[in-house]
Order: structure tokens, then sequence, then C-alpha cells
């Protein structure tokens, strides 16, 4: 995404935009059901663990592209980077279950834990759909292309490849690849709105990449059993 935003001379803050669209899957809201319809709930785990490390990597690596695109000079201190980082909602929540799960025992509270986080995807997908405004989105179409055919396509090729070079093979490389394959992750939104990105780009591609993936993940999901 940069080599591309650099050929078309776009500005810091849609490059920001591209590298969250384009670099992140989301591997809960669409993966987890996706990967339980074509492999099985029994796969679940292994989803969970592609899952926990794109959301750190997004909370990273994602803040840190986020808090240099939105800033209007588009160079930052470190010390105002890792601000933002550690008072990122998400992380500080993913932490904190972390740590917690440790000392105190959460087991009585699971039912309504569950139930609760069954809410979490339709609220989510809800949400960007109220922000979609599709007048002036062939303007767009450049952008959400070359983001959906990263996102969609030569990124999970990119895993795939990586693991028939590494020799992992099986039901960890099946999933590694199939969740890399997954639509934009929701949660770029939520980032390109707090740190004033292009929201429009985002929303759009988001929904697009959903409509689109829902055929992909087929695609991948007889590529992964044949390869693996």
């Amino acid at each position: 995404m940069m080599g591309y935003s650099r050929y078309k001379g776009y500005s810091g803050r849609s490059r920001s935009t591209l590298e969250l669209v384009s670099g992140y899957s989301n591997t809960s809201f669409i993966g987890f059901p996706l990967v339980a319809a074509f492999y099985g709930e029994n796969l679940l785990s292994i989803a969970v663990i592609c899952d926990q490390t794109m959301f750190l990597a997004l909370s990273t690596l994602g803040i840190i592209a986020a808090v240099k695109g939105g800033s209007r000079s588009g160079k930052v201190s470190a010390k105002f980077i890792l601000k933002r980082l550690v008072t990122f909602p998400p992380l500080i929540g993913c932490i904190a279950a972390l740590v917690l799960s440790r000392f105190i025992d959460f087991s009585p509270a699971e039912p309504f834990f569950d139930k609760l986080a069954a809410t979490v995807s339709p609220l989510a997908l809800f949400s960007v759909g109220l922000q979609l405004k599709f007048n002036g989105w062939k303007k767009l179409i450049p952008q959400m292309s070359v983001s959906m055919l990263y996102k969609l396509i030569l990124a999970p090729a990119l895993v795939l490849g990586l693991a028939m070079l590494a020799g992992i093979k099986g039901d960890v490389a099946k999933i590694t690849v199939f969740e890399a394959a997954m639509p934009t992750v929701v949660t770029s939104s939520i980032i390109a709105e707090q740190f004033r990105l292009n929201t429009k780009l985002t929303n759009l591609t988001i929904g697009f990449s959903i409509i689109a993936g829902l055929f992909t993940s087929a695609i991948w999901y007889h590529l992964t059993e044949f390869f693996f």
C-alpha cells in the first residue's frame, strides 16, 4: 500500500487509511462463523489465536499508522504514539482480560459474557451500515479495488506461500490462510473516525469487502484443502 500510495501521490492521511483497510482482517465477526461453517467448530481455537494476533497488530502498528496519518505535519513524537497506544480502549481491555483471568475465576459470569458477546457482531455491522454513504463512491473505486485486491487475494496468497516455504501444513496452515483472506476488520472504522482519517473510504471498503469476501472465502477454502 505504501508503494501504491507514493506512486499515486496520495497524502499521508490517504496512505494511512489504505493501510488500515488493507492490512487487517475481520478474523472474529466474519472469520469465526465462516471457519465454523467451512471447517467445523473444533478448529475455532486456531481462529481465536489468529484473531488475537491480528488484534494486537491492529492495536499497535495500526494505531501508529493512524496517528501519523491523522497528524497535519505527518510527524509525531514517540512519546505521543506511546500515549495513544496505551490509552487505546480495546488494547486496555485485551491486556486486562489476559491479566485478570489469571487471578479471578470468571466462569460463573461466562453465560452473561456469551450473551453479551453475541450482540457485538450485529451491532458493529449495523453501526458501519449506518455510516455508509454511497454518494461519490465511484471516485473511490480505484482505492477500494486495490485495497480489496490485496486484502482478499494477495495477502492470503502471500501467507499461503510462506506457509508452504516454511513447511507448515495441516489445520494450522488452513485456518491461518483462511483468516488472512477475511474482509476488512470493522474496528478500522472506529480508528479512522478517532484519528480523523478518510472514514468514507474506510466504511465503503468494509461494506464491499464483506460482500466480496463471502464469495472469495469459498475459493480460499478449496485452495487450502488442495494445498494442505
